[in-house]
């Protein structure tokens, strides 16, 4: 399968050279092909062919699309929206498009805002023709749990999205997916009634197979043996951890090709150690349950680009100034299309490093890693902050590593917690001290805790870096 690009604006999709040519599915009986989509797949289709010629716009183009959209988004809220009619009463009359300037002067929305604002963020106004709106609820991984409203537009646009990632790393829709997390009770629910979608949208595609994280990894890896998945997906933590067990077993998933990983950070080393051992690629998603998709893996590169059709990433440095290429700064999202709750300059927790045009000729802004939350810098006594850089530790070739955390703890001092086949020797102990010196770039107190498990958070991710200092 090849992308072919014609003056940066056309992109077609040719799957002549391979044995499956994924073909859309038909609505009309005996039309097999060309296909003549129905329903929601017809929208999907609709809202795709703009994404294949958007994702080659400069990204000045972009912008201008983006700001008539979100003109439309803040017009809305400042009139309709009871908690934004205060915060934004001078857009709420205003016939022109937003400017530059006149998003700075937006203020952020934290998640005590939207905890705080509650039913206030609703609209006080119909919004039928965007369809049935629902719930969703995060996970509360950071302490602040929100709840927001989303609806059939919202549902539309990230299976328009979804669909652009299986095309942009040209996965073969006849294979079956297996997806290992902590599964909700509504995917519960429809596993036993049988109405779990399909995994690639407005195509017919292989089956998709659920698995829990918290059974025990020796039979969820052999479920994946058994099983024989195309693809997994599944936290990057576990990933490893599902690798490193593999090799100690002698088994291996045989037929897998790619590993789409979610939720966490994804480090180097993780990419070279399932390329190396299962030879399938890593192929990461940032994505928020309450914002939706939010940045894609470029093919064949290991950073990102945001997805500017349905979502305005902002990286803001502590002067809430936009970060420059090998900036890192704190994420702030806008969902362009979700009217049901408004998220208008969302900060979500995150911070990214800014990265540089890609050299693949996409004008959607490029993010060369995301590096996880606020909670994941560790505080210095002198008042700053620092990242852990926990791929550069080189830790794991030290210690016979099964799994750790870093907790730091009020005083500063850290806690390395350590799941391990054997206790370590003084002189390994030692290592592992400077390792988290070569980490963090500070010498910090260490010290070395022994346990059974490390118990993920109630969402299925696992912090590896948790700070008990940072107020």
């Amino acid at each position: 399968m090849q992308f072919h690009v014609q003056g940066r604006i056309n992109v077609i999709w040719q799957a002549a050279a391979s044995d499956f040519a994924p073909l859309p599915s038909s609505g009309v009986p005996g039309i097999v092909w060309p296909a003549i989509p129905k329903g929601r797949d017809t929208e999907t289709f609709a809202i795709l062919a703009q994404l294949e010629m958007s994702q080659w716009w400069s990204p000045e183009a972009l912008q201008r699309q983006q700001f008539r959209q979100l003109s439309e988004l803040v017009r809305f809220a400042a009139r309709s929206v009871p908690f934004y009619r205060r915060r934004l009463a001078q857009f709420g009359k205003q016939a022109r498009n937003l400017t530059s300037a006149d998003w700075r002067n937006i203020p952020l929305l934290n998640r005590a805002d939207i905890q705080d604002a509650g039913t206030e963020l609703t609209p006080n106004r119909s919004l039928q023709p965007h369809g049935e709106t629902h719930i969703v609820k995060t996970s509360g991984s950071t302490g602040e749990p929100v709840k927001v409203r989303c609806n059939a537009v919202t549902s539309q646009f990230h299976a328009a999205l979804t669909l652009r990632d299986h095309i942009w790393q040209q996965r073969d829709f006849s294979r079956k997916v297996a997806m290992v997390r902590r599964l909700s009770t509504e995917l519960v629910s429809g596993l036993e009634t049988g109405k779990v979608a399909r995994w690639a949208a407005a195509y017919s595609s292989g089956p998709m197979i659920f698995r829990d994280v918290r059974e025990l990894i020796d039979d969820t890896l052999r479920w994946l043996v058994r099983e024989e998945p195309g693809y997994l997906m599944t936290y990057p933590t576990y990933l490893g951890e599902l690798i490193s067990r593999a090799n100690d077993l002698g088994l291996k998933p045989e037929r897998l090709r790619e590993v789409t990983t979610f939720g966490e950070p994804v480090t180097d080393d993780l990419r070279a150690l399932c390329r190396d051992r299962w030879a399938a690629t890593v192929v990461d998603t940032y994505s928020a349950q309450e914002v939706g998709i939010v940045a894609l893996q470029c093919p064949g590169r290991d950073h990102y680009h945001v997805q500017s059709e349905g979502v305005l990433l902002e990286v803001l440095d502590d002067a809430g100034r936009p970060c420059e290429p090998g900036e890192i700064g704190r994420v702030v999202l806008t969902p362009l299309h979700n009217f049901a709750t408004p998220l208008i300059r969302y900060v979500i927790g995150d911070y990214a490093e800014v990265g540089a045009p890609c050299e693949c000729g996409r004008g959607l802004p490029v993010i060369r890693k995301f590096l996880g939350r606020a909670m994941n810098m560790l505080k210095l006594p002198s008042g700053g902050h620092v990242w852990v850089a926990v791929s550069d530790s080189g830790l794991e070739k030290i210690v016979p590593l099964r799994h750790f955390q870093i907790v730091q703890l009020p005083n500063f001092s850290l806690r390395l917690k350590l799941v391990v086949e054997r206790a370590l020797s003084e002189d390994e102990e030692l290592l592992a001290r400077h390792a988290m010196t070569r980490a963090t770039g500070h010498e910090f107190d260490v010290q070395l805790d022994y346990v059974d498990a490390i118990p993920r958070a109630t969402s299925g991710k696992l912090e590896v870096v948790i700070s008990e200092a940072i107020d």
